[in-house]
């Protein structure tokens, strides 16, 4: 008789063992990662003609939780939603469910559970999620991952996978081979870091002076390196596992197990804006389809890392991007006129720029309007057709062709999305910009806050607060009115004073994303 685990060699268990004992001993800090959250994954496949599961209720799985920085913000934002986390690492399980206490969650499991015996009585999931896992694990783990995307996504189900890739890894690499070999005879973690930190200070010093491609590049990833935390050393580069592939291999695997390519997390490095138009004309010649121009972009870019998006190879895709499939969306955005002095809304060309420097040029006032709009409410997500009667109300003239009017904002409005320019969203936004008399602000931000002086907001991201934010934070849970919460955040001013201050903090923190009620 044929034991069920037979096909696993006993090396790549003893391999498990050994990643377990390795983020017990030194475990990974667990942060949210934007890109992943269902939201980002459901508006791409929204995008390319899907029509997802709405993220506030669907079920999530992901793979490699970590002490669940990622998942549990998720889970608490969706309180009709189903998590499941799963990690090799008992220590970081402990840490998760202890949060998980801590905030009250139903909706959320984290099991301590090699993905080796991750088995389909788990069900069906709509999102999967596997951050800084499929490189770093032994190959039979990584077929299993793949098997599970290709067994338990439902039918509409997105699947978010993240991966070191070449050629740019091959760089990268170079350095990552200095340092493990120069530690291979060391088995305290502690002491591995500490001797890959002195290989990096021995690396810059040598080449300081070194003008070549090759110095430059080692000084480059050597200098990177320094400025990263130990346990980011220890398990991003000196783990015996860190398989870096070629975006076709990745492909090549995934279609085996009857998974489709459906795109990537941070859509812009699909379009190549960067590349000139000689330069796109002949990747439309050689690499009319899309696995081969990812491909190529990726020579072209010297890639090191991607976060693809894969569906059942059974999902029918629309890659021609459509205004129409815009309206179904919610738009966010920050950007601002380029000049103030601009005068009226009306359809000419005018210069909208973002705070990291994004730009884009315009001319429909629908248009301009619509950015005017979403500067006054970022970071809230708005509804397209609310976003269309919010710039109508601000032009003077009624619209000629309403209905043209309306594909004419959409369309922009996708180039605006191309340019980086504004978000799409396919969920509502969980936060509130004005609190009610009892301002309450997420109870993940609050529990971070009690913690130190970072915190995640309600756009999954991770941030840094100062004293001053973390002590109003621990004070906004729901049960104070505003002038208790004035008088006890401020209690050296008057109540006119504190009233004030704490309209100033809350607009602050509403910008922020940090307020649910």
């Amino acid at each position: 008789m044929v034991p069920e685990n037979a096909a696993e060699s006993v090396p790549e268990r003893d391999m498990s063992a050994e990643l377990q004992h390795s983020y017990d001993t030194f475990p990974y800090q667990s942060f949210p990662y934007p890109q992943s959250h269902p939201d980002r994954l459901a508006t791409i496949g929204a995008l390319f003609g899907m029509t997802p599961v709405p993220v506030a209720r669907s079920r999530v799985l992901e793979i490699g939780c970590a002490s669940g920085g990622n998942l549990i913000p998720i889970a608490a934002s969706l309180p009709d939603a189903q998590f499941v986390g799963i990690d090799l690492s008992p220590v970081q399980i402990r840490q998760g469910v202890a949060d998980i206490d801590a905030l009250g969650l139903s909706n959320i499991r984290m099991l301590a559970t090699d993905i080796m015996d991750f088995g389909e009585s788990f069900g069906h999931f709509d999102y999967i999620i596997a951050h800084g896992v499929y490189s770093w694990i032994p190959n039979d783990a990584q077929e299993r991952m793949l098997a599970i995307c290709a067994r338990q996504l439902s039918p509409s189900g997105i699947a978010y996978v993240s991966y070191n890739t070449l050629p740019g890894w091959r760089m990268r690499a170079v350095v990552r081979d200095a340092m493990t070999f120069h530690t291979r005879r060391i088995a305290d973690p502690a002491q591995r870091v500490a001797q890959s930190r002195a290989m990096l200070e021995f690396l810059a010093e040598s080449l300081a002076d070194d003008a070549s491609a090759y110095g430059t590049m080692l000084k480059q990833e050597a200098g990177y390196l320094r400025t990263k935390d130990d346990y980011y050393i220890l398990h991003d580069h000196l783990e015996a596992e860190n398989e870096p592939l070629y975006f076709h291999q990745f492909m090549e695997r995934a279609t085996r197990h009857g998974l489709n390519y459906l795109g990537e997390a941070d859509f812009a490095t699909m379009l190549g804006s960067e590349f000139g138009p000689q330069v796109k004309q002949t990747l439309a010649q050689v690499a009319p389809d899309v696995l081969n121009r990812e491909q190529y972009m990726d020579f072209l870019r010297a890639r090191t890392f991607r976060q693809t998006l894969l569906v059942r190879d059974d999902v029918a895709l629309t890659r021609k991007l459509s205004p129409l499939r815009l309206m179904t969306l919610r738009v966010a955005s920050r950007a601002q006129r380029e000049r103030t002095d601009a005068g009226p809304l009306a359809d000419a060309p005018e210069n909208f720029r973002t705070p990291d420097n994004r730009e884009i040029r315009v001319a429909a006032g629908v248009t301009k309007a619509a950015l005017l709009a979403l500067a006054e409410a970022w970071p809230l997500a708005i509804a397209f057709d609310e976003l269309h009667s919010s710039a109508r109300a601000r032009l003077a003239a009624p619209a000629a062709e309403p209905e043209v009017e309306r594909r004419q904002l959409a369309s922009d409005l996708l180039q605006c999305f191309a340019s980086g320019v504004v978000e799409l969203h396919h969920a509502p936004s969980p936060f509130v910009l004005d609190p009610g008399e009892r301002p309450e602000a997420s109870a993940v931000a609050r529990l971070h806050a009690a913690r130190g002086t970072r915190a995640t907001s309600l756009r999954h991201e991770p941030g840094s607060i100062d004293d001053d934010t973390r002590q109003l934070l621990m004070l906004l849970d729901g049960s104070r009115t505003r002038s208790e919460i004035a008088q006890r955040r401020w209690p050296g001013l008057d109540a006119a004073e504190s009233a004030r201050a704490l309209e100033s903090a809350l607009a602050q923190l509403g910008r922020l994303a940090m307020l649910v009620r």
